[in-house]
C-alpha cells in the first residue's frame, strides 16, 4: 500500500559539523523502506536542546557523521504514505509520530519490562538514524507511535520527547497520588510536561 510519493524532499541538513554548524534546507532522497518499515510524511518536529548538542558535536559521543547522519531531530509528527510489505497493523493515512529512540533491540531485560528507554542497543534518531528535521522518514512499524484523532500534530510532536521524558521520571520515581513532587525549572518545556502528567495522576 502507498500513495504518491515523490522522489526527493526538502530537509533540514546540518552544514560544517561542530562548533560552528548552520542547518541548511535541501533537497534530499526520499528514503526507500525496508519490509517491515513506514515512510512517514512528517508534517511537525520539535527542536530539542540534544539537537543542538549532537550538530554541535559537542557531547562524549560519536558525531552524527560517524553514522552517515545528516539530518537532527527526534520529536516528530506526522502520516504513513508507504507500508512494508511485512507491515500488517498499519495503512496508509494512519498518523505516526516518532520518538528519540528510532528503535531498539526488543530482546533485553529493559525492552521486556516496559524500559526499553534504557535498551544498551537503542539507536538515537538524530544521531544514529536520520532524524525528523525532513520531510519523509523512514521508520520501524513496530517502534513507530500511533498519534490519536484530537491530537495535534504541533503538539503531538514535543510529546514524543519532552512528555515521554517526564513520564518516565515520574514512573521511576515511585510517586504516588497524594504525594508532593517538585520540578526545577518547571516552566520549561520538560517541566511543564512534568507538572500536567502529575496533575493528571492526581486527579486519576
Amino acid at each position: 500500500m502507498s500513495e504518491e510519493v515523490p522522489k526527493k524532499g526538502k530537509a533540514g541538513v546540518v552544514v560544517n559539523e561542530g562548533a560552528d554548524f548552520r542547518v541548511e534546507v535541501q533537497e534530499v532522497d526520499v528514503p526507500e523502506i525496508k519490509d517491515d518499515e513506514l515512510l512517514v510524511r512528517l508534517n511537525c518536529t520539535g527542536l530539542c536542546m540534544s539537537d543542538i548538542h549532537f550538530m554541535a558535536n559537542d557531547w562524549a559521543l560519536p558525531p552524527m557523521s560517524a553514522f552517515g547522519v545528516r539530518c537532527a531531530g527526534h520529536e516528530g509528527a506526522g502520516v504513513v504514505v508507504k507500508v512494508g510489505n511485512a507491515v500488517k497493523d498499519w495503512k496508509v493515512g494512519d498518523r505516526a509520530g516518532i520518538k528519540p529512540l528510532s528503535d531498539v533491540c526488543h530482546n533485553c531485560e529493559e525492552c521486556w519490562n516496559g524500559r526499553d528507554n534504557y535498551c544498551p542497543k537503542g539507536v538515537y534518531a538524530g544521531l544514529m538514524s536520520q532524524g525528523t528535521y525532513q520531510q519523509y522518514l523512514a521508520s520501524p512499524a513496530i517502534y513507530t507511535s500511533r498519534i490519536p484523532d484530537g491530537v495535534p500534530d504541533e503538539v503531538a510532536g514535543p510529546i514524543m520527547c519532552s512528555a515521554s521524558t517526564m513520564h518516565r521520571a515520574l514512573i521511576d520515581s515511585g510517586l504516588k497520588p497524594g504525594n508532593w513532587v517538585v520540578f526545577p525549572g518547571g516552566g520549561g518545556g520538560v517541566g511543564i510536561q512534568g507538572v500536567q502528567l502529575a496533575k493528571y495522576v492526581r486527579v486519576k
